[in-house]
C-alpha cells in the first residue's frame, strides 16, 4: 500500500490548460508511488449547510474548509500522509517536489508564495504569503484540527460575502507572521502578471518572482480563480493560461531561465 495519498477536486469538464495541470499531478503521484484521488463538486458537501450559506456563493471559501475535512477523514482511515494540491497546480519538476514534501517533525506543511501585482504606479511589487494550494499532513500533527476549527469559526462569524482568500492566504499568513508555521517554496503561485509573462516567454513580473523566491519551485499554481476575466490589467483567457502551462512543461522547468539561479 502506498504511504501517501494525493487528493484534488475540480468541476466537470475542465478546460485543456487545467487538464494539463491535473495530468501533471497524476503523473507526479504515479512516478513517486503515491495514490491519487480526484473528487467532484460533491466534496463540498462535507461542509455543513449553514456554513455553506455563510459563504454567500463563494465556492473557494467552502472548498478551503472541505479540503480540511477530507484530509482529516482520510487520515483517520490510516493514511500515513495526505497531500492536497489545487487543481490548477502544474508540476514541472516532479523529483524536486517529492523531495520538498518530506514532512518536518511537526507533521504538516503549507505552501509559500511570492505574489506579484502592480503597485500604485503600475510597477510590479512582490509580497510573501502562506497559501493552502498545497497542504500536507500526517496523523497526530498539532495544526490540522486547529486550522479546521479556526476556519469554521471565522466563516460562522463573518457578515456578508467573504473575500475568496479569507480562510486560505489571509488567515494562514496572519498566523505565520505570529507563530512561524512550517511551509515550503516547492509549490509557488503565478499571479495574473506572472501568468502573462510565462505565456509571453518572460517579463518583469516573472523576473521579480524569481528574484524574491529563495529556492526553485517545483510547481506553480496558475490561479484558476481569475480564469475568464481580467485582473491587474491582464485578461486571463484560456489561450493565455494554456500558453503559460505549455511554457512550464516545455522549458526544462525554467532552470535555464532563472529559477535554479536564485540566490
Amino acid at each position: 500500500m502506498p504511504d501517501t495519498l494525493v487528493i484534488q477536486s475540480h468541476a466537470p469538464d475542465p478546460p485543456a490548460w487545467l487538464r494539463a495541470c491535473l495530468d501533471s499531478v497524476a503523473a507526479w503521484a504515479a512516478g513517486a508511488g503515491f495514490a491519487h484521488r480526484i473528487a467532484g463538486d460533491a466534496f463540498l458537501d462535507r461542509v455543513p449547510a449553514d456554513l455553506r450559506q455563510r459563504a454567500h456563493g463563494r465556492t473557494q471559501v467552502v472548498a478551503d474548509l472541505a479540503r480540511l475535512d477530507w484530509i482529516a477523514e482520510v487520515l483517520a482511515q490510516g493514511w500515513p500522509r495526505v497531500i492536497w494540491l489545487d487543481a490548477d497546480v502544474l508540476v514541472f519538476a516532479p523529483e524536486r517536489l517529492t523531495a520538498a514534501l518530506a514532512l518536518p517533525e511537526a507533521g504538516y506543511l503549507f505552501g509559500r508564495e511570492v505574489w506579484v501585482q502592480p503597485d500604485a504606479r503600475g510597477r510590479p511589487r512582490a509580497r510573501r504569503n502562506l497559501h493552502n494550494a498545497l497542504l500536507a499532513f500526517a496523523p497526530g500533527n498539532p495544526v490540522l484540527a486547529f486550522y479546521r476549527h479556526a476556519g469554521q469559526r471565522i466563516l460562522a462569524r463573518h457578515d456578508g460575502p467573504p473575500v475568496a482568500q479569507l480562510i486560505g492566504p489571509k488567515l494562514l499568513t496572519a498566523l505565520d507572521n505570529m507563530i512561524a508555521l512550517d511551509g515550503t517554496w516547492a509549490v509557488g503561485m503565478a499571479s495574473p502578471l506572472v501568468v502573462r509573462d510565462l505565456a509571453a516567454g518572460g517579463g518583469p513580473a516573472l523576473d521579480l518572482l524569481r528574484a524574491r523566491t529563495p529556492v526553485p519551485p517545483a510547481a506553480l499554481n496558475l490561479c484558476a480563480s481569475y480564469a475568464g476575466r481580467a485582473a491587474d490589467g491582464v485578461a486571463l483567457d484560456a489561450g493565455t493560461l494554456a500558453a503559460a502551462a505549455r511554457a512550464l512543461r516545455t522549458t526544462d522547468d525554467l532552470s535555464s531561465g532563472g529559477y535554479s539561479k536564485i540566490d
